[in-house]
């Protein structure tokens, strides 16, 4: 046989061993079909596990000078995670200040003379996060919503008055969250420093009201203390990631000098301990003991009611 011959009939055995018939060639009269590609097998297996795979929204839920930036920005260190901050597509907050907003449509709509009905602002709301969620999730990277609570249970309207972010997102989205508290005195002396109260009355007892409100709407929800989290910032970040299913780096506060979140302003530093509390003024003390909600609030979350007593002298860790 000629060269060339000897090498056709080469090729035509090397291709023959492509066929998955090769090892029943007596039967002549079963199809001859081609393996599938083995691009189009990757695809398929893509393609199925695309459809069993879970791809959360996870949520982040806390009350203002709670620590809630300092937690949030520790979820923003972990491995393709993404913060996005401050977050309420109903917040009426910032309507009555500069209406510029280049990049907002959402607020240009609720400043203009004829804006659009909430059930129309939540559907573009949701349909905008749908398009940066699938973005992400596309690039392995998992998307975090910080709430901005603030907005809904800590300003004049009453809180119940329309949905909360957690049942917003429900309807588009599987969640995944978690809520972050603080010894509510520590909170509230930080909210009167701030001068951020916004509700009336100004009072400790209508504070805790609003409060229990908000775990009410949460109440399906884990729950994770501050303190717990400046007592064992290893340990407590370690169960943060696993309830809201991220990825967990032991040097994730290695990252924290470089990451920057909106509503940082409380007390500056990198360093986690615990601190402190502030002075509490005498007329807040009589506010505390008389206030049937504040004991309420406090025996919920498992902390020691009494003014008088250091927050961090009875620390122990929450069930």
């Amino acid at each position: 046989m000629s060269t060339p011959g000897r090498l056709l009939a080469e090729i035509d055995e090397t291709l023959a061993l492509l066929d998955d018939r090769q090892g029943d060639r007596g039967d002549e009269q079963a199809p001859r079909e081609p393996l599938p590609s083995l691009l189009k097998q990757c695809e398929e297996a893509c393609e199925s596990l695309e459809g069993t795979e879970k791809h959360p929204i996870r949520t982040i839920h806390h009350f203002a000078c709670t620590g809630g930036t300092l937690l949030s920005r520790c979820v923003e260190a972990m491995p393709n995670t993404v913060v996005l901050s401050e977050i309420d597509p109903l917040s009426t907050i910032l309507l009555n200040k500069t209406d510029f907003a280049p990049s907002d449509l959402i607020r240009q709509s609720q400043t203009n003379l004829r804006p659009l009905p909430d059930r129309d602002v939540l559907a573009s709301f949701l349909a905008s996060l749908e398009v940066m969620h699938n973005s992400y999730r596309r690039a392995g990277r998992r998307l975090v919503v910080r709430d901005h609570t603030h907005s809904q249970f800590c300003m004049k309207p009453e809180p119940n008055n329309r949905p909360h972010l957690k049942k917003i997102l429900t309807e588009k989205f599987e969640v995944l969250g978690i809520v972050t508290v603080r010894h509510p005195l520590d909170s509230f002396i930080s909210l009167r420093r701030k001068k951020w109260v916004m509700f009336e009355p100004d009072s400790l007892d209508e504070y805790c009201r609003r409060y229990l409100l908000f775990l009410d709407a949460y109440r399906d929800t884990p729950i994770l203390r501050y303190e717990d989290f400046v007592e064992e910032p290893q340990h407590t970040s370690a169960f943060l990631t696993s309830t809201l299913s991220l990825p967990h780096t032991e040097h994730w506060r290695d990252l924290l000098p470089v990451i920057e979140l909106s509503g940082d302003s409380g007390r500056k530093g990198d360093e986690i301990e615990p601190r402190q509390r502030r002075d509490v003024p005498d007329l807040l003390i009589d506010e505390a003991r008389c206030s049937r909600r504040y004991r309420e609030l406090c025996e919920r979350l498992k902390y020691d009611a009494d003014p008088a007593t250091p927050v961090y002298a009875v620390f122990g860790r929450a069930d």
